[in-house]
């Protein structure tokens, strides 16, 4: 085992023990975050300057309350809209006909069901109407990244004062070319003057990551990513920001390892960037602290300091499966409340202020009384 690892491990276990002063402690700050977010609520429900749901938007909300919602809007995205073979684009969409939300309205149904039937007989009509119709349905959290409909959807995304972060879709990437696409792709955003935060995987710029190689794994992403943060740290003091992301619990280790190869740099020492922790992972906590004690030391020799966003963690379902292939235990928090514990207790430990002397924490989800707990 990994001597860090396990100091990681011990760490977290003894930041696990909590007096009875502090529990006491907690549960006035639960209170309180539960009194925040009726506050947020009572104001939200209050406040008639809000704009109406579109019905592009409602219908998706129509789509993701049937329990195979996101099932079918995820394969139509991932099977139908990014794939550029016309053929297999249309096999999917057959496959998906079974999927269709019944929360849909009628019509909705059987134009879905009907491009499902015919897809495979006429593709050259099928699937351009198909990839034009999900297009509406979630064009409103989706741009299209060529330079001018970019542009105009920045402009009037930061016209409020807003910071947009950027993020290609497209990460799992199949082989090498495709790698050096998003690679490309990622650096031609830094380099606009209206972009000034991406986010990039390790595993969107090397399609075959071995971790039986580890090393040679760790230096090749830091050499494929090493341009774009040296790009980004000439610039304007402040102006450019990347946060590296990650997939899966695999990818746990060599994100860490990467980012702190990438920051350790001459060239980076007054770049801050950001790293991404998911808290469905009971790592989580060890890695802050590791991450912690790097920004820390970071700031004591004169460079900048760097940003950890806590969120939960989007890939439960395919943990899942990696874990009953293989017959291993599953590697997240067994249940939805031990994730949100978690999430908890890894805030608790990250906002005392000896913790944040080289980070700052982004508070990242979709669960009002977590941000309400981090609030408080």
């Amino acid at each position: 085992m990994n001597t860090d690892n396990t100091q990681n491990a011990q760490n977290a276990q003894a930041d696990s023990t909590v007096d009875p002063t502090e529990i006491a402690g907690l549960a006035d700050l639960a209170d309180k975050a539960t009194a925040k977010v009726v506050t947020w609520l009572t104001a939200a429900r209050s406040d008639t300057t809000r704009g109406k749901n579109t019905g592009a938007a409602k219908r998706l909300a129509a789509v993701l309350s049937d329990p195979n919602g996101l099932d079918f809007t995820v394969g139509f995205v991932d099977r139908v809209i990014r794939t550029e073979d016309r053929d297999a684009a249309a096999k999917a969409l057959a496959d998906l006909g079974d999927l269709t939300p019944k929360t849909l309205s009628w019509l909705d149904q059987a134009q879905i069901r009907a491009g499902s039937a015919l897809a495979t007989t006429i593709p050259q009509i099928v699937i351009p109407t198909a990839k034009s119709r999900i297009r509406q349905m979630v064009g409103h959290m989706i741009v299209d990244a060529n330079d001018r409909p970019l542009g105009k959807a920045v402009a009037e995304l930061t016209a409020g004062g807003q910071r947009l972060n950027i993020n290609l879709l497209g990460e799992a990437v199949l082989g090498e070319e495709e790698a050096d696409h998003h690679l490309a792709e990622t650096r031609r955003l830094v380099s606009r003057p209206d972009v000034d935060y991406v986010s990039i995987k390790a595993s969107s710029v090397a399609s075959q990551i071995n971790l039986w190689g580890y090393e040679e794994s760790v230096d090749y992403v830091v050499e494929r990513l090493t341009p774009l943060y040296i790009e980004a740290a000439k610039a304007p003091k402040g102006s450019k920001f990347i946060n590296l992301d990650m997939e899966e619990y695999h990818d746990l280790r060599l994100t860490i390892d990467v980012f702190k190869r990438l920051l350790s740099l001459p060239e980076t020492k007054d770049l801050e960037a950001g790293i991404v922790l998911q808290a469905y992972l009971p790592d989580a906590l060890g890695a802050l602290q590791e991450l912690s004690a790097f920004g820390a030391e970071r700031v004591a020799d004169g460079g900048a300091g760097i940003k950890v966003r806590l969120v939960k963690g989007a890939n439960l379902a395919m943990e899942t499966v990696h874990a009953e292939m293989q017959g291993w235990p599953n590697v997240t928090c067994a249940s939805k409340q031990a994730t949100d514990a978690n999430y908890k207790r890894v805030l608790h430990w990250a906002l005392h202020r000896e913790n944040l002397s080289g980070l700052r924490l982004g508070v990242a989800g979709h669960n009002l009384f977590d941000i309400a707990f981090a609030h408080t």
